[in-house]
């Protein structure tokens, strides 16, 4: 027996001591193959320039200064949002990315005012995460390189990153092209070249989905259950306020930040193909109230943040056509062969079915030609339902918390003795469900059927608690909901209420 735990003791030791340098560090110091990224001048840069060096090759690089002449540069404090953007709801995570917390803000679980953030975010677990509500462009400019062609055109949406400091990203990759342009604070930057995604241990994707992360652990970094991770070169950039960088798709990267910060990012795209014809020579920036977005958030209401670019389903449906049909086929019979393609994609399945063969955006038969012709808003139409996500809707509470839990933790409340509002709401707001104060007044209104208590005798005579939780079961599949009525709906609206998700009251996810 002491011979075999001496055995396993020396092979430990020997793993442990066979193992690279920076086994159990943070990334950034866990090799030695870190090299500083590429910077250039954008005074230098025409916005064909700008394109054949860096969107074309994606190539990232910084662009030291390009947002200092945004007004937001001068604008954006703290108490000047809060007094002019005060009402305007934003999304929330907590500043560690993939962390299980979700802040709950006044007006619901990741959900919060402008005039609330500013004055819990110093102390609190908050980081605002959201796209840039509407009334915010008039403080923003879209840089003179990109001001031009196709670029210009392309622009899918307008993103916003505040925190007081201490934000870590996971290693992750987006789907878009993006220009990140930092207000206030600074960054820290690693960048890890998408060639490398053998080495990179990439969690598991829903098909076709172009974002990702790796399930390596940034702040310690294990060599003994990612060995391949060691071999992979990167680059490393600190960004400061007023600079920009330019980061393509799918190429992986990882931020921290140490101090107070807001930036934006301008996502555009996820091609490298542009049409730049006319754009060698150095433009001007324009205020972004004059720049066409895609996809645009008024300030209240679903958000559309991660939407697929409206034509980014074009090629895909051509080249499903043409691997399956070789004439003018019917849409039903076009829709069969796609549902096997977006079947187990949360949402999608009856969301493209009503775009496709209810509201019928391409007609009832479908060819080459016709996908190539069709309008943009039939394709915006199809990028909307491929790209529903729970998280930017308003009642994504409804979603995220867990059904079994919440009923578990109220009929042992009611149990005993009939609870008031304000027994209820503690609960529920409570660590217990950890819910926001708006969904639990729904649910005590609902239960108390219009009294001022609730009873397990109540609770058993109605269907409003039934009706509430299946709105929270999440089915087999912990990660995305299939069956929840609530979202469904909200999901149909929005397709119904025409092309933009957000020419409505904001709910969010």
């Amino acid at each position: 027996m002491e011979m075999e735990l001496l055995i396993t003791f020396l092979l430990f030791t020997c793993c442990v001591l066979a193992l690279p340098d920076g086994h159990g560090k943070p990334l950034g110091e866990h090799n030695d193959l870190g090299t500083p990224n590429l910077e250039d001048d954008f005074r230098s840069l025409t916005p064909k320039s700008f394109y054949d060096k860096y969107v074309s090759t994606r190539t990232p690089v910084i662009l030291r200064g390009l947002a200092k002449t945004f007004p937001a540069f001068d604008l954006w404090t703290d108490d000047y949002i809060a007094k002019n953007y005060g009402d305007l709801i934003v999304r929330l995570e907590a500043k560690k990315e993939k962390e299980a917390h979700i802040p709950v803000g006044e007006v619901g679980m990741g959900r919060s005012t402008f005039g609330e953030f500013f004055g819990r975010y110093k102390t609190d677990n908050l980081y605002c995460v959201s796209e840039v509500p509407g009334p915010m462009y008039k403080d923003l400019e879209l840089p003179q390189i990109m001001n031009c062609g196709e670029l210009a055109g392309s622009l899918a949406e307008m993103n916003l990153w505040i925190n007081s400091g201490g934000a870590k990203s996971i290693i992750h990759k987006d789907a878009h092209n993006q220009l990140n342009c930092l207000l206030a604070g600074s960054k820290d930057w690693i960048f890890i070249n998408n060639s490398y995604n053998d080495w990179i241990y990439q969690a598991e994707e829903i098909d076709g989905d172009q974002g990702g992360f790796s399930l390596v652990n940034p702040e310690e970094v294990n060599y003994i259950t990612f060995p391949d991770f060691v071999k992979i070169p990167w680059t490393y950039a600190t960004v400061h306020a007023g600079d920009c960088l330019y980061l393509p798709p799918r190429y992986y990267h990882r931020v921290k930040s140490t101090d107070r910060n807001f930036a934006v990012s301008f996502l555009f795209g996820t091609s490298s193909l542009f049409d730049m014809k006319n754009c060698d020579v150095k433009g001007k920036s324009v205020n972004l109230e004059n720049v066409p977005i895609q996809w645009k958030y008024p300030g209240h209401g679903v958000m559309s943040m991660g939407n697929d670019p409206s034509l980014s389903w074009k090629p895909q449906f051509i080249d499903i056509f043409q691997s399956n049909f070789e004439k003018e086929t019917t849409i039903q019979n076009f829709y069969s062969v796609l549902h096997d393609v977006i079947k187990d994609v949360p949402f999608v399945p009856p969301l493209m079915q009503k775009v496709l063969l209810e509201e019928s955006v391409f007609g009832t038969k479908v060819s080459v030609d016709i996908f190539e012709n069709a309008p943009k808003n039939a394709w915006e139409k199809v990028a909307m339902a491929n790209s529903f996500d729970p998280y930017n809707h308003p009642d994504m509470e409804y979603y995220h918390l867990d059904a079994d839990g919440v009923r578990e933790a109220i009929t042992d409340a009611v149990e005993d003795k009939n609870i008031t509002q304000e027994e209820f709401l503690e609960l529920y707001t409570g660590r217990i469900v950890g819910g926001s104060l708006r969904v639990g007044k729904e649910l005590f209104a609902k239960l108390a059927l219009g009294g001022t208590e609730i009873s397990l005798k109540g609770i058993k005579g109605t269907k409003a608690f039934d009706v509430f939780l299946k709105s929270h079961d999440r089915g087999d599949d912990d990660m995305h909901v299939r069956n929840d009525a609530i979202l469904q709906k909200a999901a149909s609206d929005m397709l119904s209420n025409g092309v933009s998700p957000n020419a409505r009251p904001k709910s969010e996810l």
